[in-house]
């Protein structure tokens, strides 16, 4: 029984002492990394839980992330359309890695933290489980985060860049200047990086129409959707791609106006919550405390 205490009074130390030498492996080897890797623009876009650990997430992508993206077709698919509307040089099997690698991590830090600090084999278990859920979703939940953001930008972007092409193209402009114009405006943001994609797209010899509907694929909203569609259609019936782009260009600005109404509407239900959990209690406090000041006085006089 003393051998069994003694190792496991121990435990906590010879466990310290691998993490520390593993935590110094992995910052070593992530320092170490290739250098053209830190240097890419599209590495450097990645969300910073999936640069820090690079190597290791498509070690683990390689094999277990290609096994779950098979055995798991919808995810992945959604992992995909994420990706695409995100902008990130990923794919679903490195999300999948991502997910392997921190579930397993956090599970097993936390769980082993938790022993060493309460020494109960079921609160360690607990706290590992717990901590290795949110390892596994922590990661899709930032690809989908940053999905969602660059969407609302894009679309907040698109009215402007409209009224920008359909005035460059009046001004003598065809389409392809009047994008490398707005491009080249130095504006930056996530549409000015789609449209830099069309260029290069048409320019490789697709048309108009067709880098049109790959970049849909890309953005994935119902207001370039249809901006979209009505270019295709003014292009196969012969119209004015200049009255077409200003007639979507006043539909944008009624969308997004819309759109401004609906958060404003539902301001009000949102405000809900934080009223019931902080100002309520707050003014029931108010009004009771004298109330039962009184009660207590007079019980006390009686």
């Amino acid at each position: 029984m003393s051998d069994r205490g003694e190792i496991m009074t121990m435990f906590p130390i010879y466990l310290m002492v691998f993490m520390i030498v593993f935590g110094g492996y992995v910052a070593v080897s992530s320092i170490a990394e290739a250098p053209f890797v830190r240097k890419d623009a599209s590495f450097k876009n990645l969300p910073g839980i999936f640069r820090v650990f690079y190597r290791f997430i498509n070690t683990v992508a390689q094999t277990s992330g290609t096994v779950l993206a098979t055995s798991f077709s919808s995810a992945a698919r959604q992992y995909q359309n994420w990706i695409l509307m995100a902008g990130f040089n990923l794919t679903p099997e490195i999300i999948f890695g991502a997910q392997v690698f921190y579930s397993a991590g956090s599970g097993f830090i936390f769980c082993t933290g938790a022993f060493m600090m309460t020494a109960d084999v079921s609160t360690a278990v607990v706290s590992g489980l717990v901590a290795a859920f949110l390892g596994w979703v922590y990661p899709s939940m930032i690809v989908q985060k940053a999905a969602q953001t660059r969407q609302k930008e894009i679309i907040k972007s698109l009215p402007f860049a409209i009224d920008l092409l359909t005035s460059a193209m009046r001004a003598g402009l065809d389409f392809i200047a009047a994008v490398r114009y707005y491009v080249g405006m130095g504006g930056g943001g996530a549409l000015a990086v789609e449209f830099g994609i069309l260029l290069r797209q048409m320019e490789l010899g697709k048309s108009r129409v067709e880098a049109l509907n790959e970049m849909a694929t890309h953005v994935q909203t119902d207001e370039f959707t249809a901006f979209v569609g009505a270019v295709a259609h003014g292009t196969e019936i012969g119209a004015s791609i200049i009255d077409t782009l200003q007639v979507q260009g006043e539909d944008m600005r009624r969308a997004r106006f819309n759109m401004a109404e609906q958060q404003a509407a539902r301001a009000p239900s949102i405000m809900i919550f934080p009223i019931a959990l902080f100002i309520l209690p707050a003014v029931f406090i108010i009004v009771i405390t004298p109330v039962v000041l009184r009660y207590i006085s007079a019980k006390g006089g009686a």
